[in-house]
């Protein structure tokens, strides 16, 4: 053949190229790149490894992950198994009886109060009498939103006072906490705990706690994530982490305080940035629950009757209580929830420009339409469209699409939420008035796609993640706004080149000269039933 190989894989179908074209081969690899790739008929006649007609993908880059949240939490309990309100308080109780007499954090996560038959939550001091003086987290799915103990405020020193948003933290008529925060108040408890909870541990075990959340994600078939949100702190961890694992780690800088808190000069001067993605900057401009958006006045007609005849239904209310937890308003033909976190949005261009003058790459959450147009405005006017990133993009109005293509930034999209929003959003009244994760409205008007799960919010596997930007199906195999759909070949340069232009790396994908950065699938990774079986990075196997 005329050339020599360390390494080569054979009888597999490969996608190669940009134009991510499958062929029947195989790849030779040398130093850690990709020396030649080659039909399966000019295959080598050394010894290879015989893939038996697996499929060989570029490696998947997961672009939006809460990396260290998921590696946080084991530490904690699940209220995802939660029904009730009696549930909650008994877990907390339980768990509290069993931290012993130093009062340590107490901290579930995955609450999801939507699922049961009455959404009604405890309250602060139904949670401050079963918890006997500890302070207590429970985070919801969304990771926006918690509940707490009077002991977690006290820990944390925080009050509405000192909040940018006061909202971010509910309080009763006479002003007393009703236990219940949101957004900046919420990333301010979870850090605060995380450090708490981490000073209890050696530095070999924070090591280890971070090395399996790498674990599990090259098992995935990943090989690059970038974490939205890290403080200074976290983000030297990360540091020491990084020549522990192949797993390459990368993250926005965020204040220290926790996500969603504004990052100021300080974070600037504390940051340390990952040698494997330029430094970026990360700006949270609306929630979760809480999104900044507005849609026609007929669609929250609709999801007022759909809510009404669920409440009747299940014969109680909280079908229609959760809808009216809402804050929102009519403003002409229009319902607007009013969510924004930076109602003047000269605050927001000035804090930006003070970091992308810096030279960091802008990246901004964005779920609601409203969100998401501020963001492209901010985008288009400090000119930084080529180097910014707008996370989630949940919702867009028709008449947003074409401004927010013009801005340049890559779209950060979660298709994986499909399964299980979809029911919820369609309830809302949304469909068809809005484009619901507008795939294909966007990747036509040429906007840069980038598929990532939000994990460990949303589904961690990205396979799962890039099949439902194909199928779009929900958990009764029904299609969700099937005009949304784009091809296996979007799908999968979105959640392989599209992860790279989010966090400002070239890839080129699978051609000669470039990074052995591959996955082995066991079958077409469209199927649901195939499985990453190995995770190479660099010309070597991780997985």
């Amino acid at each position: 053949m005329g050339w020599q190989k360390d390494v080569v894989l054979s009888n597999a179908i490969v996608w190669t190229g940009k134009e991510l074209m499958q062929m029947q081969g195989g790849m030779c690899l040398r130093d850690g790149k990709v020396q030649k790739i080659f039909h399966q008929e000019t295959a080598p006649g050394e010894s290879s490894m015989d893939l038996g007609g697996m499929h060989i993908i570029p490696g998947l880059i997961d672009a939006h992950s809460h990396f260290f949240i998921a590696a946080m939490l084991p530490m904690g309990g699940d209220a995802g198994a939660w029904t009730s309100k009696q549930d909650a308080l008994e877990a907390i109780e339980a768990a509290c009886r069993s931290k012993g007499p130093d009062k340590p954090w107490v901290f579930f996560s995955g609450l999801d109060n939507a699922r049961w038959k009455r959404s009604a939550l405890p309250r602060i001091h139904e949670i401050d009498k079963v918890s006997m003086g500890s302070p207590v987290l429970v985070v919801d799915t969304t990771c926006h939103r918690g509940l707490v103990s009077t002991e977690a405020l006290r820990r944390t020193g925080i009050s509405r006072d000192i909040l940018r948003v006061p909202d971010d933290m509910d309080i009763h008529i006479n002003g007393t906490p009703k236990g219940t925060v949101w957004e900046g108040a919420m990333g301010r408890v979870l850090f605060t705990m995380f450090r708490e909870c981490l000073q209890t541990l050696s530095d070999e075990e924070k090591v280890r706690l971070i090395l399996d959340e790498a674990e599990k994600c090259l098992r995935r078939g990943l090989t690059h994530v970038n974490d939205p949100g890290l403080p200074s702190d976290i983000q030297r961890l990360f540091k020491d982490v990084q020549k522990h694992t192949p797993l390459k780690l990368s993250w926005c800088v965020t204040a220290f305080e926790g996500l969603c808190t504004p990052p100021e000069l300080k974070d600037d001067l504390d940051s340390i940035c990952s040698e494997h993605a330029p430094k970026s900057v990360k700006f949270f401009l609306d929630g979760a629950n809480r999104a900044a958006a507005s849609m026609p006045a007929i669609s929250g007609l609709k999801a007022a009757f759909r809510a009404a005849m669920d409440s009747l239904s299940l014969k109680n209310l909280s079908p229609f209580s959760l809808l009216l937890e809402q804050k929102s308003t009519l403003r002409g033909k229009k319902i607007v929830m009013p969510y924004l976190r930076f109602n003047d949005p000269d605050e927001l261009s000035r804090r930006a420009r003070f970091f992308t003058e810096k030279g960091y790459r802008l990246v901004m959450h964005a779920l609601g339409n409203v969100a998401a147009n501020q963001a492209a405005r901010v985008v288009k006017e400090l000119g930084v469209g080529s180097s910014s990133s707008i996370e989630h993009v949940l919702i867009m109005d028709r008449e947003g699409l074409d401004p927010f293509a013009s801005c340049g930034a890559v779209a950060s999209i979660q298709p994986g939420f499909i399964p299980y929003y979809a029911d919820a959003i369609e309830k809302r009244g949304i469909v068809p008035y809005l484009k619901v994760f507008p795939l294909r409205s966007l990747s036509e008007r040429g906007v840069r796609i980038c598929i990532s799960s939000d994990g460990p919010c949303g589904a961690d596997d990205p396979l799962h993640n890039i099949r439902r930007a194909v199928d779009r199906k929900k958990t009764d195999g029904s299609v969700f706004d099937p005009d949304e759909r784009i091809s296996e070949v979007q799908a999968l340069a979105a959640g392989t080149f599209g992860g790279s232009s989010s966090i400002g790396l070239k890839n080129d994908g699978l051609i000669e000269g470039a990074p052995a950065t591959f996955c082995v699938v066991d079958k077409n990774p469209f199927s649901d039933t195939s499985r990453v079986v190995q995770t190479w990075i660099d010309g070597k196997r991780a997985y």
